[in-house]
């Protein structure tokens, strides 16, 4: 696989993607962009939420506790915006399925297979951040990768979101279960 390109595409699909939700929702103040895989990296999809459905969702809970808050809030699962407009994402979860398909059976091909994946996905939102494509909306927005496999989600979560946001914003992030 062409990692380099694979970066520019996700890029190129998440900037779509981020694009359509702003057009439609921009109005929003918006605390998390990310992007997220499954635990065989066959996908790659945007997520993204906002305060206004985060608190519109808390207010239908009762008696939530400070952990049942943070994990709505940060579970991208959980977002009003998870896989929004995300059909430029298609032809790349077709590239990704047969790379891995092409790897499985291999622990070591597919072990550095997905390290790649994760490394494109951190990548191409530093592309986006680097040109300022988050404009207005990225002050005390958090821009991170996740997965769908609860497993490994924090610890990619955790990297990536050292690497893509100023110390402040980061700082917050990590202690995000101690947080609501």
């Amino acid at each position: 696989m062409d990692w380099p390109a694979l970066t520019n595409d996700i890029a190129s699909a998440a900037r779509q993607s981020f694009s359509d939700l702003l057009a439609q929702h921009g109005g929003e103040t918006f605390y998390a962009f990310a992007l997220y895989t499954d635990e065989d990296c066959y996908t790659v999809v945007p997520a993204a939420n906002s305060l206004e459905p985060y608190r519109a969702k808390m207010a239908g809970l009762r008696n939530a506790d400070p952990q049942e808050l943070a994990y709505y809030r940060w579970a991208s699962a959980e977002w009003a915006y998870e896989d929004y407009a995300s059909a430029p994402f298609h032809p790349i979860c077709i590239r990704l399925g047969e790379a891995c398909a092409a790897v499985s059976g291999d622990e070591a091909a597919f072990a550095a297979f997905k390290a790649h994946v994760h490394q494109a996905m951190t990548e191409a939102l530093k592309l986006l951040d680097a040109e300022g494509f988050f404009g207005r909306h990225r002050q005390g927005a958090v821009l991170f990768i996740t997965s769908s496999d609860f497993g490994e989600s924090r610890a990619m979560e955790d990297c990536s979101a050292r690497l893509l946001n100023p110390p402040d914003i980061c700082e917050t992030f990590l202690s995000r279960q101690d947080m609501e």
